[in-house]
């Protein structure tokens, strides 16, 4: 197979475009924005602070959520943001009553990851939207209230076109990642541990990610790492997009005005 970009290997599918399951953690590195793409779009967040962004696809394992659930109430500080399917939105409900508006009622966040998990890039736009619609309906039934939604994790890790009218349409922020693939919890503790501030971590929930996980969190408590949701580390983003040199982003109150005079 002829050397492909790490962009490119995204746009195309990862592991689906190597026709394996993904078994190497992806180290940091710094990706160029997406040219073609004109909705918001991000790979990490500011590398200003001490910060990391976990975050967890498909949610198709009961035991593992619950496990995960009891791992992070360990730790009440560190918050994660979830990318489920529709299809376990509604069906670990089912096996765990009140489990998603838990994980909510405690600080963590959902992301949208399809229905079904379907590439949306062999989706048409209006395609897309139901989705979304069907899956945040889910999510509305699941949690018993509207829920404000801003990231979408697409399957597959493809940035489409139908992606980016998505995102303009649902107000959605696509999200990719500057650490993940999945891998040996050793490697993976490793990769995080030379990992930099405004890390995006993709995990599955599985149990090779439960296990890199609660081999991380220890290690990254106590060299005073801060795990923060999407919605906090995309907040940080914007702030410094919109922030003067020098300005301390801690103090800011709105995304038009970060200095203290």
């Amino acid at each position: 197979m002829a050397d492909i970009s790490r962009r490119d290997f995204l746009k195309l599918g990862g592991a689906a475009l190597l026709g394996i399951s993904a078994g190497k953690f992806i180290p940091p590195t710094e990706v160029e924005d997406e040219p073609n793409f004109t909705a918001p779009l991000i790979w990490n967040g500011t590398r200003k602070f001490k910060r990391m962004a976990f975050t967890y696809d498909d949610c198709y394992l009961l035991n593992k959520m619950q496990a995960l659930e009891e791992l992070l109430d360990q730790f009440p500080k560190f918050k994660v943001t979830f990318f489920p399917v529709g299809l376990k939105l509604l069906d670990l409900e089912k096996q765990d009553k009140g489990i998603w508006k838990r994980l909510v009622d405690k600080g963590h966040e959902i992301g949208y990851h399809t229905f079904d998990h379907v590439n949306l890039g062999v989706m048409s736009p209006p395609t897309a939207l139901m989705d979304f619609d069907k899956w945040n309906n889910a999510l509305t039934e699941v949690l018993g209230a509207p829920y404000a939604v801003r990231f979408v994790r697409p399957p597959y890790d493809i940035i489409s076109y139908t992606l980016d009218v998505l995102c303009q349409e649902r107000g959605l922020v696509a999200t990719l990642f500057s650490l993940g693939g999945g891998g040996e919890p050793d490697v993976v503790v490793r990769a995080i541990q030379k990992g930099r501030g405004g890390d995006i971590v993709q995990m599955h929930i599985r149990t090779q990610d439960y296990n890199s996980s609660m081999k991380a969190f220890p290690w990254l408590q106590e060299n005073q790492w801060e795990l923060v949701t999407m919605s906090k580390l995309y907040d940080d983003y914007l702030r410094q997009k919109v922030n003067a040199d020098g300005c301390d982003l801690n103090t800011g109150t709105s995304l038009t005005r970060t200095c203290v005079e």
